[in-house]
């Protein structure tokens, strides 16, 4: 912090103060900001996750420093133990955002990604930005880089509003996204403002807009580079652990062209994805005897994130009848139970019991 301080550099993180509720009311009158308070308790990992994951990342810290002073409020402790009854928190997270006359202007309850973050409590704070209002400047034929952005995070955020995804809602989604690019000009695709679109809307490494920035990945402005690079990175990485771990139906053509990508880009420079391809081609040929006998060989070396994919896995990968299999595949995973973590438990029961379903008593 000293170094940032005396460099001149500006710390990207959400500016948290810690002050109390009163004093937060009176710097947020002073300095014509709303008050945003993180009501939180030491045992929530949703809580954990948003202060690790979240709120450290720059844009949600240029957005929040900008429009809210912002405070951390244990809910059990001290006065949060009122304020929390004062403002009906049951549930954490629970973020509430208080006008100067301490009357409450909007709340999210629970975790949520940056982009999503912000997109709500942007609807909350800019009436320009309700829902209701930007069904209209949508429907009125707007198509600025804001207002899609935007609209497109509605239509995001109602489709998990729900006890179940509503997928009509997520295609819409994508569709306003999908259009709005189509409509846009090379030039106008690579500029900042439009850089939602590959983040956020980019599926797979085969759909149109990420073929565009890894085309183009080299003529986007210097500022957004970097997240882009990590975000192609994490397309790729996606796809070939859905490959790997049975999530996606295998493709050849698109196996194929992503192998290529990833040698280009250098995203395989330390070989970390050459045990992968070994599973995927392994699988793909489909001698499901020695598929198992590569996942007996390799699948202590492999990560706990990739251990726990492949088991989750296996029952799709091994969607056969075939008994000798079916008991060969029983007994692997078995075999990892002498030595598991326990974090591994669960996926282990879930990849063994529908194996075993299918195994005839003799």
């Amino acid at each position: 912090m000293v170094l940032a301080l005396a460099t001149g550099v500006a710390l990207a993180q959400t500016d948290f103060r810690y002050i109390s509720y009163q004093e937060g009311l009176e710097a947020a009158k002073a300095e014509g900001k709303l008050l945003f308070v993180d009501f939180y308790t030491e045992w929530c990992g949703p809580c954990k996750m948003m202060a690790r994951e979240v709120f450290p990342q720059k844009e949600v810290g240029d957005y929040m420093n900008a429009k809210f002073v912002c405070l951390k409020i244990d809910a059990e402790k001290d006065e949060g133990v009122e304020l929390a009854e004062r403002y009906a928190v049951d549930a954490y997270p629970t973020f509430v955002i208080i006008g100067a006359d301490e009357k409450e202007v909007g709340r999210l309850v629970g975790s949520s990604e940056a982009a999503a973050f912000i997109a709500e409590v942007d609807r909350m704070v800019d009436p320009e930005k309700s829902p209701e209002r930007l069904r209209e400047r949508y429907a009125g034929g707007e198509r600025t880089a804001e207002l899609v952005e935007a609209y497109a995070a509605l239509l995001m955020s109602e489709a998990q509003a729900g006890r179940r995804w509503d997928t009509a809602k997520t295609e819409e989604a994508h569709r306003v996204v999908a259009d709005y690019f189509r409509g846009l000009s090379d030039v106008d695709r690579l500029k900042e403002e439009n850089v939602f679109i590959y983040t956020q809307y980019a599926e797979s490494p085969s759909d149109e807009l990420t073929r565009f920035l890894v085309e183009h990945r080299d003529a986007f402005p210097e500022e957004v580079q970097e997240e882009l690079a990590e975000r192609i990175a994490e397309l790729y990485e996606q796809c070939i652990v859905g490959w790997f771990a049975g999530y996606e139906p295998f493709d050849a053509k698109a196996y194929g062209q992503a192998k290529q990508d990833i040698d280009l880009l250098g995203l395989n420079a330390d070989g970390h994805y050459d045990v992968l391809y070994r599973f995927i081609e392994c699988h793909a040929a489909g001698d499901l005897e020695a598929y198992l006998k590569l996942c007996e060989k390799k699948y202590k070396g492999l990560s706990e994130s990739l251990k726990q994919n492949l088991m989750m896995g296996l029952p799709t990968l091994l969607d056969t009848d075939d008994q000798a299999v079916l008991k060969r595949a029983s007994r692997f995973i078995r075999n990892q139970l002498k030595d598991m973590d326990l974090s591994l438990l669960s996926f282990i029961v879930m990849a063994l019991q529908p194996i075993e379903e299918k195994i005839k008593v003799d």
